[in-house]
């Protein structure tokens, strides 16, 4: 029996981790270590260690931080690098006939996983622009004002609280914004790209706030069309609407370009995604 594999491409704060999480719980093995809970996602990353840990690797080697926020084009591997990654999917082959990962890194190396496992499905999850660069700043807010209490004291302690939190919160739009539109536009071209290299039986794209109301839909691709060896589970029971940050309003700080950019590339998104159980593919 020929091994299945499912890697689950997106941008970061994209609700890859719920996603993921979301698919374990169906039956998916995602890996034997997964990456536990942290700023931005209390529930856990749903990361397999082995790939989270290998990716970064391969970031710093190639002077990029690695955390994979970047908006240029990261070198192919070279073939020690290949031979390495060859050998962590080899060894996953050899103990699991179906399994699949997730993380946001994966999006810069995808040119060498189609190489190597040219037979890989590939579950696309994207988010719109504003809401995923409203999450990173709020998770940036969240890294470096954790556990700072803004005004211990005085008269009017939640009015002074709440425009300090505006202030620091327009501070870092200013300083960010831009940059991780930049990351975001990045990201999904090089998943529309990716999917352009693939045949269309082997790839799915969903929007990530239409997830409550489509899970069956990509359920029964995995399930019926795939053949992943999976048994549903209501995504309402692990979706929890009180964690999902605010949307700012960040239009102000970034360029109409990148603005415009962002827009063409979500539409290009929402164009092939699945929304409802009528409209996902047929079975080759």
């Amino acid at each position: 029996m020929q091994n299945k594999t499912l890697i689950i491409a997106g941008m970061h704060r994209s609700g890859t981790s719920l996603i993921t999480q979301w698919l374990y719980r169906c039956g998916l093995h995602v890996g034997e270590n997964l990456l536990g809970s942290g700023i931005g996602n209390d529930d856990g990353h749903y990361e397999d260690i082995v790939f989270y840990d290998f990716q970064r690797k391969l970031l710093t080697n190639k002077n990029i931080h690695d955390s994979g926020f970047t908006a240029e084009c990261v070198p192919r591997l070279d073939p020690e690098e290949k031979k390495a990654l060859k050998n962590i999917i080899n060894r996953k082959n050899s103990l699991f006939e179906e399994w699949g990962w997730k993380d946001p890194r994966t999006c810069l190396f995808l040119r060498d996983y189609q190489e190597l496992i040219p037979n890989a499905f590939y579950l696309v999850v994207f988010r719109d622009w504003r809401s995923t660069v409203s999450s990173m700043i709020s998770r940036t807010y969240k890294v470096e004002y954790a556990g700072n209490e803004i005004i211990k004291k005085g008269w009017f302690v939640e009015f002074r609280k709440k425009r300090a939190y505006q202030k620091r919160i327009r501070k870092l739009c200013s300083d960010h914004a831009s940059f991780f539109l930049r990351i975001w536009i990045f990201y999904n071209k090089e998943i529309l790209d990716s999917i352009e290299r693939v045949s269309k039986e082997h790839y799915t794209v969903i929007n990530y706030n239409l997830l409550l109301k489509s899970d069956k839909a990509v359920f029964t691709q995995l399930k019926n069309y795939w053949k992943f060896a999976l048994d549903y589970v209501n995504f309402k029971e692990i979706y929890k609407p009180g964690l999902l940050s605010k949307e700012l309003n960040i239009s102000k700080f970034v360029n109409r370009e990148l603005i415009e950019e962002a827009h063409r590339l979500q539409n290009m998104l929402e164009k092939r995604s699945v929304f409802d159980s009528s409209e996902i593919q047929s079975p080759a």
